[in-house]
């Protein structure tokens, strides 16, 4: 929202009788992390890598009840000229066009229905991405089911390995977290840890096999409280037409699919990611600064040495304030020197995606982008994002998802929340695509307006 906006509209909504909050909005269904609330639970000292759009459940009671309901609408200038939404550090997600959800809690049983007017490469469709059922057990353990949306990794514009740039997909899901660790104990010196795991499945309108599983794990460790380790696996495998024997699952489980005889890699289960990721605060030298990074292997290596090969990469800097953070952001998800590798496989030959779409890194395979943002908590009355992006998408010509381009982007953002019941959101984005090959440059710029409303 631009300054002389904002000074035509803040007036009118004061002289109205309205509150204008610089806050977070409250709960609604997510399909993607909101960058305030990674924020949030950072300066909480809370581990915020392992983010699900599961309700926490924390701190459930016995006999409590509570029903809310949530609708949007997202208005855009003009019809986007690409259906891809680039980057994952926004307030809006551009898929949605109309979304209502409803949340009610039982004691500790939690529920969620979310319906979308979604928008995609495929034409224009209705959804359900959200919704689930989860029951928090105790204080350290929860279970799930339904289209559960997640994001792995430390990153603040994607994650190479699970990440929000697909539509969620049909899983179940066992979380737990076991908070600070006594120091009286054997294991005092894990400092905490937190495990998610899901089991889920693919779309059955696939070119390789229909409804392949695909499961994940993610183990964080955080010793100090300034040193945050996290290692992330996922599989995919079975599918109409494969091998979904209980066999099977255990040769993709202990990481026997990567083994084949001679030149026939036709046995091989299934498909495999696999990497590590950090996340070093400098607060004990400089106060609000942190360092992160993830490897992801799209292989294992051959001698079974139990490291990741044929590597995507992403490391980034942040700094945050009490009013502001920013930080810098850089990936590569070339994985080798000619391409086609990330993300792609010679049994599951859609990838590792999801109606299209990669469920991964929001770029796909074979790009190298720049990324630099920040928020601010209190601008005339509401929060503000800005970010810009810069690099090369699908270099060697072979995802769909992108063209071989050159891509420049910014967006900047701006919400209010008025008495806790009605939200607006102004984004003003601009994308750039220059095909490497010469073709005609596509520009694209949006106005786009989401109005929310809240109901308890």
């Amino acid at each position: 929202m631009d300054r002389t906006a904002a000074h035509v509209v803040m007036p009118a909504l004061l002289a109205a009788g309205i509150s204008v909050q610089a806050q977070t909005p409250p709960a609604a269904v997510l399909t993607r992390p909101d960058p305030f609330n990674t924020w949030q639970a950072l300066d909480a000292g809370r581990i915020a890598s392992s983010w699900s759009s599961l309700p926490s459940g924390e701190g459930c009671r016995d006999g409590e009840r509570q029903l809310s309901a949530h609708a949007l609408l997202l208005l855009e200038s003009s019809q986007a000229k690409h259906d891809v939404q680039p980057g994952q550090f926004s307030l809006v997600d551009t898929r949605h066009r109309l979304q209502g959800d409803a949340s009610g809690q039982w004691g500790c049983v939690f529920g969620q229905l979310a319906l979308q007017r979604q928008v995609a490469a495929q034409g224009d469709d209705g959804s359900w991405d959200g919704s689930a059922l989860s029951w928090r057990i105790d204080e350290h353990w929860r279970v799930g089911a339904g289209r559960i949306a997640r994001q792995w990794g430390p990153g603040w514009d994607g994650s190479l390995i699970l990440g929000t740039a697909a539509r969620p997909f049909p899983s179940v899901s066992v979380d737990a977290a076991s908070g600070p660790l006594a120091d009286s104990r054997w294991w005092w010196w894990l400092g905490e840890v937190d495990l998610s795991t899901f089991f889920g499945e693919l779309e059955e309108e696939r070119g390789d096999y229909p409804r392949p599983y695909q499961m994940g794990a993610r183990l964080v460790l955080r010793p100090w409280p300034w040193l945050e380790f996290g290692i992330s696996r996922t599989w995919m495998w079975g599918g109409e037409g494969r091998d979904n024997s209980f066999r099977a699952f255990l040769r993709a489980l202990f990481n026997n699919d990567n083994r084949c005889n001679g030149s026939d890699c036709s046995n091989q289960t299934g498909n495999q990611l696999v990497g590590y990721d950090l996340r070093l605060s400098l607060d004990p030298w400089l106060r609000g600064a942190a360092l992160y990074g993830q490897l992801i292997g799209e292989d294992s290596r051959p001698d079974n040495i139990p490291l990741p090969a044929k590597n995507l990469h992403l490391a980034g800097a942040e700094w945050r304030g009490e009013a502001a953070m920013a930080f810098v952001e850089w990936t590569d998800s070339m994985a080798n020197a000619t391409g086609g590798v990330a993300y792609n496989h010679h049994i599951f030959t859609d990838g590792y995606r999801y109606h299209g779409q990669p469920l991964g890194y929001w770029g796909d395979g074979d790009s190298q982008v720049w990324s630099a943002g920040g928020l601010l908590r209190d601008v005339l009355g509401g929060q503000a994002l800005a970010v810009l992006r810069y690099g090369q998408l699908n270099q060697a010509g072979v995802n769909l998802a992108w063209p071989d381009a050159r891509f420049t982007a910014a967006s900047l953002q701006w919400r209010t929340v008025l008495d806790r019941v009605f939200g607006l959101t102004f984004a003003l984005d601009h994308a750039s695509l220059s095909p490497n090959g010469g073709a005609t440059v596509q520009r694209d710029t949006q106005l786009r307006v989401q109005l929310e409303a809240w109901f308890d």
